[in-house]
This record gives C-alpha cells, structure tokens and sequence, in this order.
C-alpha cells in the first residue's frame, strides 16, 4: 500500500493561490470598471453609493436571506421530524 506523496498537497496549495490571484484580479477590474455614482431611492431614503458597493451589499443581502432561508428550512424540518417520534 502506498502512502499518499506530499506533491499532491502542493499541487492543491498551487491550484488555490492561483485561483485566490485570478480572483483577486478580477475583483479589482469589477471595482475599477464600477465607480461611478449610483442613487438609490427607497421608501423615504435616498443613497448616492458607487455601484460597486450597491453590488456587493446587494448580493451580501442575498447570501444573508439565503442562508437565513436555509436555517428557518432545516430548524422547521428537525422540529417536525422529532414530532414523528
């Protein structure tokens, strides 16, 4: 039985850091491709924010409700789960 060699790890390390770079690049396009001012109106607010960061806590938001979506899923699962038993 062979035991796994060390190369593989440093294969994986490699692959990581150069997709962390590629995705790095392209965050600081997406940022400097979106500078300008954006305004948002909502109900009685009014923001002026780059679209960048519209962006970013527009889809931050979306990972939020989500994830939020997910747990009210699984807690209402295991509660009527343990109720069967």
């Amino acid at each position: 039985m062979s035991t796994p060699s060390r190369s593989g790890s440093s294969a994986a390390r490699i692959v990581l850091a150069v997709l962390l770079g590629a995705i790095a690049v392209a965050a600081v396009a997406f940022v400097a491709q979106n500078r300008h001012p954006v305004k948002l109106t909502w109900l009685v607010w009014s923001f002026t924010w780059p679209l960048w960061l519209l962006l970013v806590v527009a889809i931050g938001l979306s990972l939020l409700a989500g994830q939020l979506l997910v747990f009210v899923l699984r807690y209402r699962r295991r509660r009527y789960r343990s109720t069967l038993r």
